[in-house]
C-alpha cells in the first residue's frame, strides 16, 4: 500500500492526499493539510509542529511493516522447524541457510536411465556434444549440476531464484544439495554456499542455464555485493538436446524429454507456471503447503540432468542399432559440427541402413556426400549422391544434389561429360547466369575431347 494511503488511514483520513509535485514546500503544505484534515486539533499546530506530526506517523508505518515482516519470518521459520518445510537450517559465517538434502546410490535409476552414467561419459565425448573444446580435458567426477526456482521467468532485478539445486558426484554416489530462500532479502547465504561449490567444480551442467539461470544468479551477486565466483566450462544441455532430439521429440521441455528419452513420467508434478506464486504466498504469509511439491520438482530437474548426459554421451560415443535413425543423422550432424569425420560417417551409415523414410536417407547421404568431399574422397562422395538422387522425391532437392553431382565430375572426376549431364539437370539450383556460364564451359570441355 502506497505510504501517504497508510498515513491517511492511521490518521483516519477520508481522503488521500494529493499526487505528489515537483515543489517541496508545496507538498509539505498538501502533507500537513492531510493531517489537519484528519484531526482537527491539528489545524491549530504552527507548521514545525505539523511537520513533527507528519514525521511521528511515518515512524508509526514503519514500525508497523517491520513488525509485520518479522511476524512473516517467524512464521516461515516456524514452519521450517515443524516439518512443513523440509531440510534444517544450517548456520554459516554468513547467515543461517535452509538445506535440503538428498543422497543417491550409485544404482539409482532416473527412469530407465541410470544417474551414474554422467561420470562413464569420456570428457572428449562431451565436448564434441557442447561442441565446446574447453570441456574436452574436464574431470566429470567434480561436475557440478546447478537448476533454480524463481519468482519469475522475465529476468532482471525483479526476479530472485529462491531455490538453488546443485548436484555432484561423492563416491558415485550423486548428492543432491537444495537451498532455500526463507525470506526475501536474505540471499546472501546462498550465494555465498553456491561460489564454494562452483569453485570446487571442474565444469558446470545445466538446462537451459547459459540463457537464464548463470545470468540471474550473476545478476543477484552484483545486487547482494557478494563476489562472484569464476565461471568453470558450462554444458548447456539444452542446446545439445535441441541438436540430438527435437528432430523426433519436437518439444525439448525437460519433461518431455524425460518421457521419451529417460522412460522417466513425473506422477503430480507442479507446473512452472504455479511455483512462483506457490513461494510468494509462503514468504508473505507462511502458506508453506506446496513447499515440498516445488523442492521435489526442482530435485527432479537436478536428477534429470545427470541421467540425460550419461544417455546422450554413451549413444554418441557408439552407435547402438537399436536407436531411431532420426537420432542416428542427427548425431551424424552432431559430429560432423565437431569436426570428427569418422564417427559423422558412422552414424550417417547408420541412418541410412535403418531409414524409416526416403527424406532421412536421403540427409544422411547427402551429409555422407558432403563429408567425404571434404576429406577428399570423390569416388564415395559421387556413390552416396546418386543413391540420394534416387530416393530424392522433391524436384528442387534433386536439383541440389545433380548440382553437387556436377560439380564432383568436373572438378574432381576430371569428367565434363557426366558433369554436363549432371549440371542440365541442376537448372533451380543457382542463379541462372552462373548456370549458363556452367552449361557453355562444359560443352567447351566436351567439344576439346572429342
Amino acid at each position: 500500500m502506497d505510504l501517504r494511503k497508510k498515513i491517511a488511514r492511521l490518521g483516519n483520513a477520508a481522503p488521500p492526499p494529493p499526487a505528489e509535485s515537483a515543489d517541496p514546500d508545496r507538498d509539505s503544505q498538501n502533507n500537513s493539510a492531510a493531517i489537519a484534515s484528519a484531526d482537527p486539533e491539528v489545524s491549530k499546530l504552527g507548521k514545525t509542529e505539523r511537520l513533527e506530526r507528519l514525521r511521528a506517523l511515518i515512524g508509526q508505518v514503519k514500525e508497523r511493516d517491520t513488525r509485520t515482516e518479522a511476524t512473516r519470518a517467524s512464521t516461515a521459520r516456524d514452519h521450517v522447524r515443524s516439518g512443513i518445510v523440509p531440510g534444517r537450517e544450517v548456520s554459516t559465517e554468513n547467515g543461517p541457510l535452509h538445506v535440503v538434502e538428498k543422497w543417491l546410490e550409485p544404482n539409482y535409476q532416473h527412469g530407465k536411465v541410470p544417474v551414474k552414467g554422467a561420470l562413464e561419459a569420456k570428457s572428449a565425448t562431451v565436448a564434441e556434444l557442447a561442441l565446446d573444446p574447453c570441456l574436452a580435458e574436464v574431470d566429470l567426477e567434480r561436475l557440478l549440476i546447478l537448476d533454480t526456482e524463481t519468482t519469475g521467468l522475465a529476468g532482471g532485478t525483479g526476479t530472485v531464484p529462491f531455490l538453488i539445486g546443485m548436484a555432484w558426484f561423492e563416491e558415485g554416489a550423486l548428492r543432491l544439495e537444495q537451498l532455500l530462500l526463507r525470506n526475501l532479502g536474505e540471499e546472501a547465504p546462498l550465494l555465498h554456499r553456491l561460489a564454494e561449490r562452483m569453485a570446487r567444480a571442474s565444469c558446470i551442467l545445466s538446462y537451459n542455464g547459459k540463457s537464464f539461470d548463470w545470468p540471474l544468479l550473476r545478476t543477484r551477486f552484483i545486487l547482494n555485493r557478494v563476489p562472484a565466483p569464476a565461471v568453470p566450462p558450462h554444458f548447456d544441455l539444452l542446446h545439445c538436446v535441441r541438436r540430438v532430439f527435437k528432430p523426433r521429440i519436437s518439444e525439448v521441455r525437460l519433461c518431455d524429454v524425460e518421457e521419451k528419452v529417460l522412460g522417466f513420467f513425473r506422477e503430480n508434478d507442479i507446473p512452472g507456471a504455479e511455483i512462483p506464486g506457490i513461494y510468494l504466498r509462503f514468504v508473505r504469509g507462511g502458506d508453506a503447503s506446496g513447499l515440498a511439491a516445488i523442492l521435489e520438482h526442482n530435485a527432479n530437474d537436478v536428477i534429470a540432468l545427470a541421467a540425460l548426459l550419461g544417455k546422450v554421451a554413451r549413444h554418441f560415443e557408439t552407435v547402438q542399432t537399436a536407436d531411431d535413425p532420426v537420432d542416428h543423422l542427427a548425431f551424424a550432424k552432431v559430429a560432423a559440427r565437431a569436426q570428427n569425420a569418422e564417427r559423422a560417417l558412422g552414424f550417417a551409415r547408420a541412418a541410412v541402413e535403418g531409414a524409416g523414410s526416403d527424406n532421412v536417407a536421403v540427409d544422411a547421404l547427402v551429409l555422407t556426400a558432403r563429408l567425404s568431399k571434404r576429406y577428399g574422397d570423390a569416388p564415395t562422395a559421387v556413390d552416396a549422391l546418386h543413391k540420394a538422387l534416387g530416393s530424392a522425391n522433391d524436384a528442387e532437392l534433386a536439383s541440389q544434389i545433380n548440382l553437387e553431382l556436377a560439380k564432383l565430375y568436373e572438378h574432381k572426376l576430371r569428367d565434363p561429360e557426366r558433369a554436363y549431364q549432371h549440371a542440365l539437370a541442376s537448372a533451380q539450383a543457382e542463379e541462372h547466369e552462373a548456370h549458363s556460364k556452367r552449361l557453355a564451359r562444359l560443352e567447351k570441355r566436351n567439344l576439346a575431347k572429342k
